[in-house]
């Protein structure tokens, strides 16, 4: 399988891309969310599964491109700029200003207020899991789907990587609550990047579950916020500020060199749930169905793999995980509560919790 080459404009691939965009913006580096007359797709992907995503999907859309009328197009194809893309979502009006398929690793846009009334409540955007995925859920999710137009398309996790080459002194965690207890000052390292914290889902865990003080608390036990790929080096080095406790992402962890003397803890609770949501326009649900298909294909579920990503027919739903209960979420703006969530949480780090 060969990997996308952006510049070879005579490409099959990037033929379909000459269209006109919908609309003059254009994001970051120029590429725009939308093309007129296409089959739009955004998906917004952890880091670790963009480059092996990007390729599998093109070379189904150059396929798909090569004999229908009505291509499909994605600007993840293109290295598109997505904190640009994510902003003219959040600030989309009208259908028109929508890709058909949007799939979302994130749950800032689209649990996210006005979002959410504009174009999930209202059924502009139907919220697809397989019937697949339905049969093995337990009773609550299938709720979910069918109650709050929720469409669970993959599953991921965080949990604590434990620093075997260090001896902490304290006892294991058992449970993502026991992570605000004092006798972990200075014990944890968490994902972070651009001066924030990527741990959205554990903060809002904490403030459902403690109140409004684990917040700080938690904060006060934090060493460092690195980006995965730094603490995943650090790991079992001579670096004097790791710590024996850090918060990843599972599509990082496997990234973890053998080598290296570290394990995930297993939590009492499980490890946090990283939901990945799915959404097509009803208006164009049956002219999307061969991406939808393909999105949900043996190919695709091998490609999420690699990021320890899991179709939601994968997940065992009746394993230990954790998540913020969906009526804490959907009685909130999403995007408002992780944003004050942050700004409680840097009130207390400490002042060099992001050097490197």
């Amino acid at each position: 399988m060969n990997t996308v080459d952006k510049t070879d404009r005579e490409g099959s691939l990037l033929a379909y891309c000459g269209a006109p965009p919908l609309h003059r913006k254009a994001t970051g580096n120029g590429v725009p969310l939308l093309r007129k007359g296409a089959i739009n797709l955004y998906m917004n992907m952890p880091c670790p599964l963009k480059v092996v995503c990007k390729m599998v999907i093109g070379e189904f859309a150059a396929l798909y491109n090569s004999s229908h009328d009505v291509p499909i197009y994605s600007p993840m194809l293109l290295d598109g700029d997505s904190k640009g893309i994510e902003g003219e979502l959040k600030a989309a009006m009208t259908e028109d200003e929508l890709p058909e398929v949007l799939i979302a690793s994130g749950l800032h846009t689209v649990l996210s207020k006005g979002f959410r009334e504009r174009f999930i409540d209202t059924g502009v955007y139907r919220g697809v899991t397989s019937e697949s995925a339905l049969a093995k859920m337990p009773e609550l999710y299938r709720q979910l789907v069918s109650q709050h137009n929720i469409g669970i398309y993959s599953t991921g996790f965080w949990s604590v990587v434990c620093d075997l080459s260090l001896d902490s002194g304290v006892p294991y965690p058992g449970r993502w609550v026991d992570l605000v207890d004092p006798r972990y000052k200075d014990l944890i390292t968490v994902h972070g990047y651009n001066g924030k914290a990527s741990i959205a889902s554990l903060l809002l865990l904490l403030r459902e579950q403690l109140g409004s003080s684990a917040i700080t608390d938690f904060a006060a036990n934090i060493r460092n916020v690195w980006h995965f790929a730094e603490i995943l080096k650090r790991i079992d080095s001579s670096e004097p500020r790791r710590t024996p406790f850090n918060l990843l992402p599972n599509a990082a962890t496997v990234q973890m060199p053998s080598n290296k003397r570290g394990a995930i803890l297993e939590f009492e609770d499980g490890p946090i749930l990283a939901p990945m949501l799915m959404y097509v326009k009803a208006s164009r649900m049956e002219e999307c169905r061969p991406l939808i298909n393909f999105m949900h294909s043996n190919i695709m579920r091998q490609a999420l793999r690699r990021g320890d990503f899991h179709h939601a027919d994968d997940f065992d739903w009746t394993q230990p995980f954790c998540f913020p209960s969906w009526d804490f979420l959907l009685q909130c703006d999403y995007e408002a509560m992780t944003e004050s969530l942050n700004t409680e949480l840097k009130k207390g780090l400490r002042p060099d919790v992001f050097q490197t």
